[in-house]
This record gives C-alpha cells, sequence and structure tokens, in this order.
C-alpha cells in the first residue's frame, strides 16, 4: 500500500502546470558616473509610483554606460518599470526648481510625457517567455 501512495504523490506532482514566469531583462542607457545608486523595480498598477515594486534590482552608479539588470521568474502579468539613480542614497527622488534632480527611468519611455508618469502610459506584458527592455536614464528635465 505504501508503494501506490508514493507512485500517486509521483504522478500528481508530475501532472501539475508548470509555474509560469519569466525573465525581464533591462538595459540601462546613458547612465552617468554620479556615485550613489541605480534602483529599479517592476510595479503593478497598485504600487506605481508608490515606492518599490513586486520586483527589485539594483546596482552601484559609479560607472557612465550602460547597466543591465536581470528581474528572474517575474509572474505574468502588466508591470511597469521605474527607475532612480539614487545619488545621495535617500531612497527618494531628489528635485530642484525645474523638476527631478536625481536620474529616472520608466519603461515605454520614448513616448512623450505630457503630465505626471501614469501605469497606462508604462506598462508592458510579461507572459512565459523572457521581456528584454532598453531605456534611456534621464538626468534633469
Amino acid at each position: 500500500m505504501k508503494t501506490v501512495l508514493i507512485s500517486l504523490a509521483a504522478l500528481t506532482a508530475l501532472a501539475a502546470p508548470p509555474a509560469m514566469a519569466a525573465d525581464v531583462t533591462v538595459t540601462l542607457t546613458g547612465v552617468q558616473a554620479r556615485g550613489g545608486t541605480v534602483l529599479a523595480s517592476l510595479n503593478t498598477a497598485s504600487t506605481f509610483l508608490r515606492g518599490a515594486g513586486q520586483y527589485t534590482a539594483r546596482v552601484a552608479g559609479d560607472a557612465a554606460g550602460s547597466v543591465t539588470l536581470v528581474f528572474h521568474d517575474v509572474a505574468p502579468g502588466e508591470y511597469a518599470l521605474m527607475v532612480l539613480h539614487d545619488e545621495n542614497d535617500n531612497h527618494r527622488m531628489d528635485f530642484g526648481a525645474a523638476g527631478p534632480s536625481e536620474g529616472w527611468a520608466f519603461s515605454n519611455s520614448a513616448r512623450p510625457m505630457t503630465g505626471p508618469p501614469t501605469f497606462d502610459d508604462h506598462k508592458f506584458a510579461v507572459g512565459d517567455q523572457p521581456v528584454q527592455l532598453t531605456e534611456t536614464v534621464r538626468y534633469g528635465i
């Protein structure tokens, strides 16, 4: 009897549908060597512009050029990428008289911004296939 139970458990595990997830690879261009940390997150509509998202990554911000970040095993859904080059490591966007004083990027940033960023303008879909994004980090307005 014990052998049958083990066999049934093994068959049940094999019959379970595979978990769907995909890697999201983000290449950030235009990064300036300003120190601090480049923070990135993938956000749902409920976390967009409200801090860290469901998936986060960070890298030192002391080298100029391109930076590649990989978010592993991202669950299917809609996300928006938010990036902050947090030069003073205070974990928030600093502003000057003309707007943001630190580097920033969003997914779909090639679209012109006509107001505050919205989730709908910056969302992209993740399914069961890898996703690759390339975004430019912008400094100043």
